[in-house]
């Protein structure tokens, strides 16, 4: 089969012939239909956060494509059936993931596409506790990108930030490929919308979405913008896809009172978010997130089969295009999400 190899940390990833792998027990073969390509794969090819798992290895985790091959001791999914993939391998038995907050794992082992082989080739064995089904009408592009760049913003959204109908929500990287479907969340949750991000595209495609008020952080100062557009009295929630010092601090000072900041990503692994008895006065809260639990990537499903999220892929490309499409992504450069298509 057909695989993308990273064979050294930020390297190029070589498109090679490798052996198609053989399900063990508990897992199946799948044959890839797409994956998604984003910023974390980006962070996984350089080996930032970590231990990058063995190399040469196959990265991508937002995969959809159909069950081929069940290995032994199997049972809910089979042959024909068609899936996507939980990011996280975790263990299924810690207290954590007994309360269904799975991406708490106490024994987490790692990720697809860093510590076992990914979907950037044509056929990926995983274990079956990973695999979510998703409906016949769901396209494989949809069901790819849901897989992370949607889950993702259930998770932040309802399980961190609590949002609530009414509430005005900052989206720091709202043009990006998990940012633009944070918009979309937060409009089903009934909430008002400020985008921030740094090209005009990335804005119109955030307004597109359902932003109601945009930002060019390149332009002005946002904490400045959001006062002037709240009228002084800040916004409710912060959602910081960026996590540089600078915008970190804007985004402090974005928030109202009771207000609540979710970090989730970040461009520089260094940054801090310095704090201040008067920062915290308000009592502001500010949490973090980890990816979502896999009842949340259902509930994802769900909701893109029933179109009220909508996954914005704006560039989809063959196997041997991803690498120069994630130098873009590492770049900033592509508004909404990419994806690799497979025959």
């Amino acid at each position: 089969m057909k695989a993308l190899l990273l064979k050294e940390l930020g390297g190029p990833l070589n498109l090679e012939e490798v052996p198609v792998p053989q399900p063990l027990p508990g897992e199946v073969l799948v044959r890839v239909r797409a994956c998604g390509l984003g910023l974390t794969l980006v962070w996984n090819r350089n080996g930032r956060g970590g231990a990058a798992g063995k190399l040469p290895r196959i990265i991508g985790h937002e995969i959809a494509g159909d069950i081929i091959q069940v290995g032994h001791f199997v049972s809910g999914f089979k042959p024909g059936d068609r899936v996507n993939v939980y990011y996280y391998l975790t263990c299924g038995n810690c207290r954590w993931c007994d309360r269904g907050r799975d991406d708490l794992c106490d024994n987490l082992a790692g990720t697809v596409g860093r510590q076992i082989d990914g979907g950037l080739t044509e056929y990926v064995k995983l274990p079956a506790r990973n695999l979510c089904l998703i409906p016949p009408e769901m396209s494989y592009i949809d069901a790819a990108v849901t897989a992370d760049a949607v889950a993702t913003p259930v998770h932040v959204l309802s399980e961190r930030a609590q949002l609530k109908a009414s509430e005005t929500v900052l989206i720091v990287g709202a043009g990006g490929g998990v940012g633009i479907h944070m918009v979309q969340m937060a409009k089903i949750l009934g909430a008002r919308v400020i985008a921030v991000d740094i090209t005009a595209e990335k804005l119109a495609l955030a307004r597109e979405h359902g932003a109601d008020e945009v930002i060019n952080s390149r332009e002005m100062s946002f904490d400045k913008a959001v006062s002037q557009i709240t009228r002084g009295r800040g916004v409710d929630v912060v959602v910081e896809m960026v996590g540089l010092p600078e915008t970190l601090e804007k985004s402090l000072g974005s928030l109202g009172k009771a207000g609540r900041l979710v970090w989730v990503g970040s461009y520089d692994n260094d940054a801090i978010l310095a704090l201040s008895h008067r920062s915290l006065s308000g009592e502001i809260a500010i949490t973090g997130s980890r990816y979502c639990a896999r009842s949340e990537l259902a509930e994802a499903v769900e909701l893109v089969a029933r179109g009220r999220i909508r996954p914005a892929v704006t560039k989809i490309c063959q196997l041997e295009e991803a690498d120069s499409v994630l130098r873009s992504i590492e770049r900033m450069e592509l508004a909404g999400r990419a994806c690799v298509v497979l025959p």
